[in-house]
C-alpha cells in the first residue's frame, strides 16, 4: 500500500494523525538542512556543504520513503541521512558552487 502526501491517500487524515507529523517531518527536515549548512559548511566544522544538493537528496530521499513505507519517522531518518549524503557528495564533485 502505498501513501500520498500531498492527498492523504493512506494516511490518517485526524489533527495529529499520520498526514499531520508527515508534513510536520518536512518541516523539520528543512530546518535540519538549513542548520546544518551553517554549522557544517560556513562557520562551524569547515566540511564542503552544498545546501542546493542538500536539498535536492533531503526531500527526494523523505518522499520516496514516506510514500512506500507510510511511516514518517523512517522518512525523516532517511531524509537527513539524504541530504547529508548528496550535500558533502556534490559539494565535494563541484568545490565552487552550491553553497
Amino acid at each position: 500500500m502505498f501513501c500520498n502526501i500531498m492527498t492523504g491517500g493512506g494516511f490518517n487524515t485526524e489533527i495529529f494523525g499520520g498526514l499531520s507529523f508527515a508534513w510536520l517531518g518536512a518541516c523539520l527536515l528543512f530546518f535540519v538542512i538549513v542548520f546544518a549548512r551553517k554549522y557544517l559548511g560556513g562557520d562551524g566544522l569547515g566540511l564542503p556543504f552544498s545546501a542546493i544538493g542538500a536539498f535536492l537528496g533531503g526531500f527526494l530521499a523523505y518522499i520516496i520513503v514516506v510514500t512506500i513505507t507510510c511511516s514518517y519517522k523512517f522518512a525523516l531518518g532517511a531524509g537527513i541521512l539524504g541530504a547529508g549524503v548528496v550535500g558533502i557528495a556534490l559539494a565535494s564533485m563541484f568545490p565552487d558552487g552550491g553553497s
